[in-house]
């Protein structure tokens, strides 16, 4: 089993990836948080992205709103479980009582 890497590099892996995908520029994402100065929102979106600062929950969310995502999937501690929380994410309610169901399933069979 490879080793878990710690919250703070996955979140700013994680981050880097929504954003790139979204073809935004780190000065981009800033200003979608009302940083609108290139040097405030450049810099600070760079350091969670390496990791060297966390953001504080408010921001944490905002970033996940900005960039359409759950803000589980920044905190998810493998990537198998950030693909299951984007995944489910996308479902409407019923469906994700279903995915859940079935999910529930899956383990009971695996336990017995």
């Amino acid at each position: 089993m490879p080793p878990i890497k710690p919250p703070a590099s996955l979140f700013g892996r994680r981050l880097r990836t929504a954003r790139l995908s979204l073809g935004l520029r780190q000065a981009d994402l800033g200003r979608m948080l009302g940083m609108e100065e290139q040097n405030t929102g450049a810099p600070r979106i760079s350091r969670y992205e390496r990791g060297q600062h966390d953001p504080d929950p408010d921001t944490a969310e905002k970033l996940a709103k900005a960039l359409g995502l759950p803000l589980a999937y920044f905190y998810a501690t493998s990537d198998m479980l950030a693909e299951v929380i984007l995944l489910v994410s996308k479902l409407p309610e019923d469906g994700q009582r279903e995915a859940v169901a079935a999910l529930k399933a899956i383990a009971e069979k695996k336990e017995s």
